[in-house]
């Protein structure tokens, strides 16, 4: 598919117009606020399920360096996930009731996502109960280990293939960031593909991953920047600036995610030459 500049500009201008009038933005703070509630319950689901999976766990410091790199603010990372984990684990210790409990948290914030998605394509049918909790478990459990997988696969052909022409540290470091793109695009990818209740090309999908795991890596360059020359959070903040940086960040990840519905869904008028 062969883009020209008039050509994106009246794209870009499509999906910003969308995002504006559609008040996008309410939605990626309405999702930044429940994705605040339910991401320890959403991690005590996910890592109670991968539990049957033991080998899952011998992969997790492979996804943990992808995780680091490209989806979270590299100052903060470290002691966001921590924090995550710790949370999470206490949470895996609840009772039975506390576990369904943390399970209608998860599946609220699911159906939410569910729903943004599908006002992203203008779909007003939503999915049978059944279906939808077929694909609610396919996104819990199926997913992390697909992600986890293409993650080993490529870690490794790149670990394998470095040293073997003396290159140099910079190269290395260029390697494992296209590795943690192309697993942030497949990522995006996929649940653009699976998640809204309608069919989305496999191209459309790909292109929107590819925008968003970009999105992704240069939000995180800004924060680096930001945090770098203007420290206000950590003067004002002091050892409590991790929270409202995450706060922004969940904000500005859900405003990326959505831009990068809106390009999948728009795509299809893009190619046949219908945006106004």
């Amino acid at each position: 598919m062969v883009f020209r500049l008039s050509s994106l500009r009246v794209l870009a201008a499509r999906i910003f117009r969308r995002f504006v009038e559609e008040n996008f933005d309410q939605i990626s703070a309405s999702l930044a606020f429940t994705t605040l509630l339910s991401l320890v319950p959403l991690v005590a689901v996910v890592l109670g399920i991968m539990s049957l999976a033991p080998s899952f766990f011998r992969t997790m410091e492979h996804s943990d360096q992808f995780i680091v790199r490209v989806l979270l603010p590299e100052r903060s990372a470290g002691m966001i996930i921590d924090y995550v984990l710790q949370f999470s684990q206490k949470a895996a210790n609840v009772t039975v009731i506390g576990f369904l409990v943390l399970v209608v948290t998860v599946y609220l914030l699911l159906m939410t996502i569910e729903r943004a998605f599908n006002h992203v394509w203008w779909v007003v049918e939503n999915r049978a109960w059944w279906r939808r909790l077929r694909l609610y478990v396919a996104v819990l459990a199926l997913w992390p280990l697909v992600v986890t997988c293409v993650i080993v696969a490529i870690s490794y052909a790149v670990t394998t293939s470095l040293g073997l022409m003396d290159e140099p540290p910079w190269l290395r470091s260029v390697l494992f960031k296209v590795t943690g793109l192309s697993v942030a695009t497949v990522f995006f990818a996929g649940l653009y593909y699976a998640v809204p209740n309608t069919r989305v090309a496999p191209r459309h999908a790909l292109w929107a991953g590819l925008f968003a795991a970009f999105g992704f890596l240069l939000m995180q360059k800004v924060f680096e920047f930001y945090l770098s020359n203007f420290p206000s959070f950590a003067l004002i903040y002091g050892a409590f600036a991790t929270v409202p940086i995450f706060l922004l960040w969940l904000y500005l990840s859900w405003a990326i995610v959505l831009l990068g519905a809106l390009l999948a869904a728009t795509l299809p008028e893009f190619r046949s030459n219908n945006l106004q």
